[in-house]
């Protein structure tokens, strides 16, 4: 971040012998055994409180960077108006002894317009392209970005009107020939299309145990070394059984038909290592799959806002391989995906009942299958969902005011939202929901062994229809015993716990953190929390309870996302995600694919970065909403989720992830730390920036736009230029745009955002 340009104008001792001291904007004042600060009208345009007990380490309780001050975490003291002026007043708790002191940034660097699109697409999108940032609405207007100014609404609404990129789709018509349009009937869903005869098979899919590969041993007619076009089986007597001894693999088996021929033709054309393709092209493991697919979206979706909601659902309501099966199949790992797809700008209450219903949520929550209670024979409900669609799903840990901060009981201590009777007692809603039956012959989806693609079914003489007892106090049905008493009850504790006075401000926390800041005031979590409790953003949304394009909008339109100032707060801010970052750099130089189907294939990051789509490694995510990191972030009470995920070897693997990126492309072996072989297979375009070499400060400006959104502090565009131009390394085109990039991600301006 750039340094504050902070003033420490006066540091008060505060003990019982201070009586008052004034500080320009801020004055303290001891009532007795309390303290009060008086906050007045600011004189810089930003202005932050801060205190410490030891003069060492100081955490900041308020702020003002607009036209009043608020309060901030950790804290969070309540601000009161004082009768007959604009100022504040916050009282601190009783006894609390130890200094204040206010820093300020008497000069705010104005941003081109340019700047503040690329920054605003860095927090809403995948990562800013040139052309994204050059057709960004109104982007030439002399208000771009003032008060009044509607052009980040615009882009929103733009992209809230773009048709989905639905992963299971995209899957579908590239994968099973046999698979037909259902999309239309009751039942399905939108993402239930047929095939595309002019995709050809692209996927690995599977019918039942069989698992159809993109490769020779695909037992498609004609697709692979097993049958011929007719079915009938090639063997060493059959005229495509090869005679060259290179055409079988490492097994013996022999490589023939249509992927492997399609291979074939396509790596003639491939050029020279590092860059020339294997026969061994189209082969990889099926369970990669469902990552090719999320990686196609994250690049090159045009509904790039959506595809981020997705994946910041993805992590919200997990569903995590450890401790999942089948990890080979793909299409219920999309379906399920495409939950947050299909409704990122619909109702978070839909969202909520379909992943309740989902059979591949109910296995790995285990409430698939779940039984009423057995005395006779010791058995109960399993509580593992009741459990997580509290605690995780809804309506969290603890009490919440409406602006994030804990309710406290009379004794100043946090209320718990619910305790294991609670628990005992939600388990018996959650029975009686069992696997959905297999469709049978005509299936039309994938089927390993069992239907995980269409909602589970009832089974009411399993479900406990006594009348359950719920966080108020009220009691839940008795409903009649049949098939739809069982969904009424369901559906009667997600409504209990949908309307929880929690859930706003507690998903407001979550999603803001994912998209803008860490650390977010209790005023952005509070407007937020009103936008997904009222349906409406500054007058846009449904005006229903849990409207996302609402909630979304109040996340990235709310002043603390979009204020210039707040870049010279350092408690502002949050590291970016290792596999956004990674994703940028994709996105902003169009990498494009060599592979025979075209594959975007990233292999292994969760090994690499400790991120990759589908594979947290728990129902927590890859990191807690609350962590703090040893360090000067810890020691001023702060969050920082993705530092969890953040150490020693996985930074070092992401610099060489973005280097791999940046100097060859998608590669691995020798070349790179990313590719699935000992090849490049997939190049980033630096055609424009080749163009615009030859000037190294035009050059650094660009590359800062699209990466930092022009952010690149003095010291490191001065450092970067003389390195750039160093003689001895006599750099022009390709070469000076990789070495300028390289360098660029490397610095904080790129890994944060602020």
């Amino acid at each position: 971040m750039p340094s504050l340009l902070s003033t420490l104008l006066t540091v008060f001792l505060v003990t019982t012998l201070c009586t008052f001291a004034t500080a320009d904007s801020f004055s303290i004042t001891l009532d007795g055994a309390e303290t009060e600060l008086l906050l007045k009208n600011r004189i810089d345009p930003l202005e932050i409180i801060e205190f410490s007990s030891n003069m060492k380490n100081w955490t900041p309780i308020a702020r003002n960077y607009g036209n009043q001050w608020e309060s901030i975490f950790p804290h969070a003291y309540d601000l009161s108006s004082v009768a007959g002026s604009t100022d504040q007043a916050m009282v601190l708790p009783a006894g609390e002894k130890g200094f204040y002191r206010k820093r300020s940034a008497s000069k705010i660097n104005a941003n081109s317009n340019k700047e503040l699109a690329s920054r605003f697409l860095t927090q809403a999108t995948f990562g800013p392209s040139r052309s994204e940032i050059n057709s960004f609405p109104n982007i030439n207007s002399n208000t771009f970005g003032s008060p009044g100014d509607n052009s980040f609404e615009d882009w929103i609404n733009a992209q809230i009107a773009i048709s989905p990129f639905y992963h299971r789709a995209y899957w579908r018509e590239r994968s099973d020939p046999d698979y037909i349009d259902e999309s239309a009937l009751a039942g399905r869903l939108p993402n239930e299309v047929g095939h595309n005869p002019a995709y050809g098979q692209q996927f690995a899919f599977s019918r039942g145990q069989t698992i159809y590969r993109t490769d020779w041993t695909n037992p498609l007619p004609g697709y692979g070394g097993l049958f011929d076009i007719n079915g009938s089986v090639i063997d060493e007597n059959h005229p495509d059984w090869p005679t060259d001894s290179n055409d079988f693999d490492r097994e013996g088996r022999p490589m023939t038909g249509l992927h492997y021929d399609n291979c074939i033709a396509h790596i003639s054309g491939t050029g020279n290592p590092p860059y020339r393709l294997n026969k061994y092209d189209t082969n990889y493991p099926v369970s990669d799959t469902r990552q090719m697919v999320w990686y196609k979206a994250a690049i090159d979706a045009p509904d790039q806002l959506r595809q981020r909601v997705a994946w910041a659902l993805s992590q919200y309501f997990v569903v995590a391989e450890l401790g999942n099966n089948q990890p080979q199949a793909v299409e219920r790992w999309l379906n399920y995906y495409d939950i947050f797809t299909r409704h990122a700008f619909g109702n978070f209450r839909d969202i909520l009942d379909e992943v309740t219903w989902s059979p591949h949520m109910g296995y790995y929550l285990s409430h698939i299958e779940n039984r009423k209670a057995n005395p006779n024979q010791g058995t109960y409900p399993d509580e593992n969902y009741a459990r997580e669609v509290m605690q995780l799903f809804t309506i969290g840990l603890w009490e919440l005011n409406e602006d994030g901060t804990k309710e406290v009981d009379a004794n100043g201590d946090a209320i718990p939202t619910y305790d294991n009777d609670d628990i005992f007692e939600f388990a018996k809603v959650f029975t009686g929901m069992r696997r959905p039956q297999n469709r049978g012959p005509d299936t039309n989806i994938e089927e390993l062994s069992n239907n995980y693609i269409d909602p589970m079914r009832v089974d009411k003489s399993w479900h406990d229809f006594d009348a359950k007892t719920l966080l108020d106090g009220t009691t839940l049905g008795p409903f009649k015993q049949n098939a739809n008493g069982v969904r009424k009850d369901v559906a009667g504790l997600l409504d209990h716990l949908f309307n929880h006075k929690n859930v706003p401000p507690f998903f407001a926390r979550f999603m803001i953190q994912r998209f803008t800041v860490s650390n977010p005031s209790p005023a952005y979590i509070k407007a937020v929390a009103l936008a997904f409790k009222n349906g409406l953003y500054e007058g846009s949304g449904s005006g229903n309870r849990g409207c996302m394009e609402a909630t979304i909008k109040a996340v990235l339109l709310h002043p603390e996302a979009r204020s210039a100032s707040l870049a010279y707060d350092p408690s502002h801010g949050k590291l970016r995600e290792p596999l956004i970052r990674l994703m940028h750099v994709a996105r902003a130089f169009e990498l494009t694919s060599n592979r025979t189907y075209g594959w975007l294939y990233f292999k292994d990051l969760h090994d690499t970065i400790l991120q990759a789509p589908y594979e947290s490694p728990s129902v927590f995510n890859f990191y807690r909403t609350n962590y703090a990191p040893n360090g000067p972030i810890g020691d001023a009470a702060l969050n920082a989720p993705e530092f969890q995920i953040h150490n020693d070897v996985s930074a070092l693997q992401l610099s060489n992830a973005l280097i791999t990126l940046i100097v060859h492309g998608i590669a691995g072996g020798n070349y790179g730390n990313i590719g699935q072989r000992w090849n490049v297979d997939s190049v980033l375009d630096f055609t424009y920036e080749n163009s615009i070499s030859g000037n190294t400060s035009n050059l650094i400006d660009h590359l800062d736009l699209i990466l930092c959104a022009g952010r690149l502090t003095y010291e490191n565009r001065a450092t970067i230029l003389a390195a750039a131009n160093t003689p001895s390394l006599n750099l022009t085109g390709i070469d000076k745009v990789k070495y300028v990039a390289r360098l660029i991600v490397l610095t904080p301006e790129f890994n944060t955002l602020y």
